[in-house]
């Protein structure tokens, strides 16, 4: 992956937003963008992390500002909170026992569909009676404001490594996550970051990044996407015994069918020809699964995964496990590829419209240096750039650096929000740190 090298010097800022309706994206002179933040307040923290609920109106969120709503009891540490767009209201999510300022940074949170149940991580041990261990751990918050954490040993104890990433599937009944702890379920013995996935319902954890025989992969598995029920979890793996005759030397992205028991490659050409190349450390492949696990897509440096890629650089990619048919996503209106870098990609329920980050000045006007987000409607053949101000002209320069900062588009495709460091997306714009923005295409 080249972005660094196409990032101009000292400027940059990840930043994205996108939203679809059924008809075909049309670009307007007015469009719907607003700050997530309560009425009047210029929040005085950065914010990032968004996740976001089926449709659009609520968001979770990591924020390090501490005026949101009543006094932040820990200061600048990262706390989650949860965003309600129509009431306007931002309410903390990782807070401690007894309304005490959790005592470690809270991170990724991840949000069911109807807004009810949020999974984030957190290095706090005070979120939970008796303590959560010396490690990060992943943590459910329900709708009455009760936190519980469901990582845990075999035994029930706290896991001896870190867990994170967690994402919540839309019916807010599985968690899946990444963890380096070796005790989350028996055997586990290749030393390794393994994906894994928590029934909310029974407690129990399942290792995810395994072979559809079982057997554990030999190498790292981490950036899960789950599917709206949770049968289907998307991940990546540099492991190379997941699936037969994984011979290109280069991490993958895989499915695993919790249903059937079963693990497939993604990252495939429409004639099951292997990547050629992932991405370059110190990224790995993000991937996000559609609601019914038929569609993945993922960010890639492979230039044999569609005919005529000829760029040099990552691009975004879409997989139909049903058909194995795989196209190019990050590519313009006109059918051209971008011309630098595409990442970050998150898809609606559907898998019909992709938003992403971009590096690429050909994608969709307005444009403005450096990172861009766009969104594409593969149904339409259409790309538009969504970071934009109110009145549709360009955003500024970012005024922060903020790379990898993962856009999310809502389940019906309407809403994304993202993080962006420029001060001209809303009016009132004042505090010179990355805020969080939703965007609606067209209502």
């Amino acid at each position: 992956m080249r972005r660094w090298r196409a990032a101009a010097a000292a400027v940059a800022a990840l930043a994205a937003i996108a939203s679809v309706t059924g008809r075909s994206l049309a670009a307007s002179s007015s469009v719907l963008i607003t700050r997530i933040a309560p009425p009047g307040v210029d929040p005085n923290g950065a914010s990032s992390d968004p996740s976001v609920s089926a449709t659009g109106r609520f968001v979770a969120f990591v924020s390090r500002a501490s005026n949101f709503g009543p006094l932040d009891p820990n200061g600048p540490v990262p706390d989650v909170y949860l965003f309600d767009g129509d009431a306007q209201r931002a309410t903390l999510v990782s807070s401690g026992l007894g309304g005490a300022g959790a005592n470690g940074p809270s991170s990724a949170p991840s949000i069911s569909a109807d807004g009810s149940t949020i999974a984030f991580a957190s290095r706090a041990n005070n979120l939970v009676p008796g303590g959560s261990g010396h490690h990060e751990n992943i943590f459910i918050r329900l709708a009455d404001g009760t936190i519980f954490q469901i990582s845990h040993s075999v035994n029930f104890g706290p896991p001896d490594g870190d867990s994170y990433q967690p994402v919540i599937s839309a019916d807010g009944r599985y968690v899946a996550f990444t963890s380096t702890a070796d005790d989350l379920v028996p055997g586990d013995h290749n030393k390794a970051a393994d994906v894994f996935v928590s029934s909310l319902i029974t407690n129990k954890i399942q290792r995810v990044s395994v072979s559809s025989s079982g057997q554990e992969g030999n190498g790292p598995s981490s950036n899960p996407a789950i599917s709206a029920t949770g049968g289907f979890v998307s991940f990546d793996s540099a492991a190379n015994d997941l699936v037969p005759h994984d011979t290109n030397g280069v991490a993958d992205v895989f499915v695993r069918d919790m249903h059937a028991g079963t693990t497939r490659r993604a990252s495939l050409s429409s004639s099951s020809q292997q990547q050629n190349a992932a991405v370059a450390p110190p990224y790995s492949q993000i991937s996000s699964i559609s609601a019914d696990g038929r569609y993945v897509a993922f960010d890639s440096d492979a230039t044999n995964l569609v005919p005529g890629d000829v760029n040099g650089h990552t691009d975004v990619f879409r997989h139909d496990m049903r058909t194995g048919r795989t196209i190019l996503v990050s590519r313009n209106s006109h059918g051209v590829e971008g011309d630098n870098d595409s990442f970050a990609p998150s898809m609606s329920a559907d898998g019909t419209k992709v938003t992403f980050d971009s590096y690429a000045s050909n994608l969709a006007q307005p444009w403005a240096p450096v990172v861009n987000v766009f969104v594409r409607d593969i149904a339409h053949g259409r790309t538009l750039t969504v970071d934009v101000a109110q009145n549709g002209s360009p955003r500024d320069a970012e005024l922060v650096t903020n790379f990898l900062q993962r856009p999310a588009i809502s389940a019906d495709g309407r809403v994304v929000v993202f993080a962006s460091g420029a001060d001209n997306l809303v009016p009132g714009d004042y505090n010179g740190v990355a805020d969080l923005f939703t965007r609606v295409i067209s209502r």
